[in-house]
This record gives C-alpha cells, structure tokens and sequence, in this order.
C-alpha cells in the first residue's frame, strides 16, 4: 500500500497521456454537434406527438411540416389545443427551421452513419449549436403543456 511505482515514457508516449485530445478537437467537435443535433431531434419526436404528426417517421421534416400547417390555419380552424398554445408553437417552429437549416442539414446520419456535409465545425461554431440546442430544449422543458392536452383536444 505504500509502495510508490513509477512508470517510464517515451516522449511521445507522455505527450499522449498529457494530452489526450490533441489531434481529435475536430472529431469531438463534430460528434458533440451530432450528438447535441440528435437530442433536439428526440425534443421534435415529443413535440409531433402534442401537435398530432401522423407520419410513422416523425422527425424534422413531419414535424416541421405539420407545425407550418397548424400556423397556416385561420384562428377559427384551430384547435383548442393550437389556439391555447400558438405562441409557443410558433415560436418552436422558427427555432426548428433554424437549426434545421443552419446545421441539420450540414449532418447526414442515414443508416447510423455520421457523415459531415461541412467542415464549419470549429470550436466555437460547435459552442454555438449546442448552446442553440440546450436553448431549444429548455423551451420545450419550459413550454410544453401537459401531455393529455394535444393539438386533437
């Protein structure tokens, strides 16, 4: 138990262990959007299953599709649901046509597989679609009402 060990490294064997990142900031910058871009994507799933999306593959596109035509409707044609909640979904919808348009779209993940379309990954490019995500989902947090209340009530 007081035994002391000491280990002995090359120089590039300590310069790996001091820095075990270094060469791998744009992958982990990458996969921190991926991963932060999937998380908004869960968000949508929940927010389809408030406004009533239809589409066995809800996503984006359904989501967003369905939100454009709850804010396209009359104030007469909408739901009690819609009419309750305009404000919140409207202001979901642009945010969602935002980062879809600003960064989803940069990330292809068909069939699993990450596959960058951009290489406008930097650090802080990064910072800003997670802050953008984290800011997206405490809206949902914050303004999604009770599940029993949908866009069919």
């Amino acid at each position: 138990m007081e035994g002391k060990i000491c280990w002995a490294m090359n120089l590039r064997e300590a310069e790996l262990y001091s820095s075990p990142r270094k060469g791998w900031e744009k992958i982990i910058d990458a996969a921190a959007v991926f991963h932060s871009i999937q998380v908004v994507e869960a968000g949508l799933i929940q927010v389809g299953t408030y406004i009533g999306v239809k589409d066995p593959r809800s996503s984006w596109t359904a989501v967003t599709h369905q939100l454009t035509a709850i804010l396209k409707k009359k104030y007469d044609e909408r739901t009690d649901f819609e009419k309750q909640n305009f404000e919140f979904l409207e202001q979901i919808h642009g945010t969602i046509e935002g980062l879809k348009n600003a960064w989803r779209n940069k990330i292809s993940h068909a069939q699993a597989k990450l596959t960058l379309m951009t290489k406008d990954f930097s650090p802080d490019v990064a910072e800003e679609i997670l802050f953008a995500s984290r800011a997206f989902m405490r809206r949902l947090a914050d303004g999604l009402p009770p599940l029993e209340i949908t866009a069919t009530s």
